[in-house]
């Protein structure tokens, strides 16, 4: 359950209710997945697919967010008690400067790096790994879940890249977790304008 509580820090900053886009130039977080090749990464069946947008209000920072997961057929990540046997997340927060989005990208990984060395945090005894190669900065945060779980790995990649600051999770029964992120990442960004 600890590595569930990742997810609170997606859901946290999101409206359940479906918006429309904010400008045509805006990062779409559906429209960067391809469920064929997620299939191909994570494993399928993935029939369960999440999204999720919120429009970039003063609120918010102008952060126009979006969402987008593909999960096994009935799990609602949402509501869920457990983290899914296998599936993938991704958020994108398309922030008005490059500035902006650096600066919540360096407040996202001191957050984790804090957290990995707290006893009962959700990052407890992760590991965190400095990327090269996947945008202009990237971090692979790794977990195991925790026994009793139907997953046996959580692998989340949050890169920068212009505006976009974004987190790439991952959870895969079986391992190779962290693997399997880094090459949809890689997919990501290079089709990030």
């Amino acid at each position: 359950m600890k590595n569930f509580v990742l997810l609170g820090f997606i859901f946290g900053s999101i409206s359940t209710a479906s918006v429309a886009l904010a400008d045509s130039k805006s990062q779409v977080a559906c429209a960067l997945l391809n469920k064929q090749e997620v299939v191909a990464l994570v494993g399928g069946p993935l029939e369960e697919v999440f999204k999720n947008e919120q429009k970039p209000t003063m609120e918010n920072g102008r952060d126009h967010n979006s969402v987008c997961g593909f999960f096994p057929k009935g799990y609602k990540i949402a509501t869920a008690d457990l983290p899914p046997v296998q599936g993938i997340l991704l958020t994108i927060h398309d922030m008005q400067t490059a500035a902006a989005a650096k600066n919540f990208y360096e407040q996202s990984l001191t957050s984790d790096q804090e957290m990995i060395s707290m006893t009962g945090s959700p990052n407890a005894g992760g590991k965190i790994t400095i990327l090269s190669g996947t945008g202009k900065a990237a971090y692979l945060l790794e977990n195991k879940i925790e026994p009793g779980s139907s997953s046996s790995g959580v692998a989340t990649i949050v890169f920068l890249k212009g505006n976009v600051m974004g987190q790439v999770q991952v959870w895969k029964k079986g391992g190779h977790a962290g693997e399997i992120t880094k090459k949809a990442v890689k997919n990501l960004v290079a089709n990030l304008h």
